[in-house]
């Protein structure tokens, strides 16, 4: 492994233009011609994602507490202690990685366009981690950089600039919504289509299914969003009592609910970075619309709670960065309610709160609780009033991913509701078009025709 990552860093550093991030002249003496050479390129990537250095392909600590902190409401901003005050408090202090994840992009592309496809284990596990890096570098940029997906709008809605292959001169503009969605599908089916179980690879089939899930969810095709869901349930079941307990508290300990994961492998920057994260988090008091998402005295027996803060008001939950069975859970209960099976997606919500409350009742329709006062969501994906079962199951995801980077990209799909909050003397609005990223201004400068997001005048921006 340290020979391939050795490797890997001799060849990125020999590919990495000054220029320009997408800018790589195909020369044979400095393309990877073995197998062995291009697998070390993509393990480079790899290795980043396990020691928590690689940021925007799967987030590590700092950048869950930058879109916790800024870009949704669970902490007390006013309230920071002084040794808090580098914590991100607005939605206008967010950064989301666009040059760095369309180097990673470009990386793969090297692999996707140059390595001879043999039939070998070997390429077909570095192919695989290749299209599923593209896609889900592809997946990160379509949730940051363009709108929540407005269904029966995607052909008009603004994508990303797709690059698949090398060319210098080549500037591209960004491609539609849906050219993005399908991109994205393609390479993660292609990836599929190789059958990597190979864990070294990270990327294996399970992953990439949840990716793929993921996309679907994002994208509201819940017919294809359910099956996949469900299927991941059945090899990936939740956990309850002790077991989730000890999940939680190890959140760099693969555990067969964890699909793939951050800090994986131990680098002492890396841990010294993520120790000093969760320290930082302390000097910001929990909010107490989030304390209220636990109603009807469940602070007192949903295990969550207990987890997630102490008597102080402090957050102690163990900052996760990755992806974990229970999401899939939510999204079944999701798909069910969006496909118009209100009694299925109440008892998949049942039976996730059966994992997480001792002595928990089954709701009935009747019985469900109404949102808590204070929740932002009022609309769900579509722009439709929220109802009681459907406040309830995100209410009930905001308790489950709590400091695991979520809830920021729940409000932007659900509305993206706008709110103020109080910092160091002044009031900071996050406005509707915030949740949605800009596109970098050199890139609208040098590119003709690219279009910038709306809201990103050069006043505001």
């Amino acid at each position: 492994m340290k020979k391939i990552i050795f490797l890997a860093c001799a060849i990125t550093l020999l590919l990495t233009s000054c220029d320009d991030y997408l800018d790589v002249k195909p020369y044979g003496k400095v393309i990877p011609k073995t197998p062995e050479e291009f697998s070390a390129l993509i393990h480079t990537h790899l290795n980043d994602i396990d020691v928590g250095e690689q940021d925007f392909i799967i987030y590590n600590a700092k950048r869950v507490i930058d879109f916790d902190m800024a870009g949704c409401n669970d902490f007390e901003t006013c309230l920071t202690e002084q040794p808090g005050r580098t914590l991100s408090y607005y939605m206008g202090n967010l950064s989301g990685g666009y040059a760095a994840l369309y180097e990673v992009i470009r990386d793969c592309n090297i692999v996707i366009n140059n390595m001879t496809d043999e039939g070998t284990k070997t390429t077909n596990n570095v192919l695989a981690a290749a299209y599923a890096l593209r896609a889900v570098c592809y997946y990160q940029l379509l949730r940051l950089y363009c709108e929540a997906p407005v269904k029966g709008s995607y052909d008009s809605q603004p994508g990303m600039p797709l690059v698949d292959r090398f060319d210098m001169e080549a500037r591209p503009i960004r491609s539609s919504m849906q050219a993005t969605i399908n991109f994205i599908e393609t390479d993660l089916q292609k990836s599929l289509s190789y059958k990597c179980s190979d864990e070294l690879y990270r990327f294996t089939e399970n992953v990439t299914k949840g990716y793929l899930a993921r996309l679907y969810f994002w994208t509201e095709q819940w017919d294809k969003c359910l099956p996949l869901a469900q299927e991941l349930l059945k090899s990936h079941p939740l956990l309850s009592g002790d077991a989730y307990k000890e999940m939680i508290a190890k959140p760099y300990t693969p555990m067969n609910n964890h699909l793939i994961m951050v800090y994986r492998l131990a680098a002492q920057s890396a841990e010294d970075d993520y120790n000093a994260t969760n320290s930082s988090i302390k000097f910001r008091p929990v909010s107490k619309r989030f304390i209220d998402c636990f109603q009807n005295g469940e602070d007192t027996t949903d295990v969550r709670y207990a987890i997630s803060i102490n008597r102080k008001r402090q957050a102690i939950k163990p900052i996760y960065c990755g992806m974990r069975a229970a999401e899939f859970k939510f999204m079944e209960a999701e798909s069910f309610y969006h496909l118009g099976k209100q009694d299925e997606a109440l008892q998949s919500l049942n039976e996730l709160r059966a994992h997480r409350i001792d002595g928990v009742k089954p709701y009935t329709r009747e019985t469900l609780p109404a949102a808590p006062q204070a929740t932002l969501l009022t609309t769900d994906c579509d722009g439709k009033p929220m109802t009681a079962l459907l406040a309830t199951i995100l209410n009930e995801r905001h308790k489950e991913f709590f400091l695991e980077g979520d809830r920021f990209f729940e409000l932007k799909r659900n509305g993206g509701p706008e709110y103020w909050v109080p910092y160091n003397g002044r009031k900071y609005t996050n406005l509707h078009y915030m949740y949605t990223l800009p596109i970098p201004e050199s890139d609208i400068r040098i590119t003709e025709g690219m279009v910038q997001n709306p809201g990103y005048t050069e006043l505001n921006y």
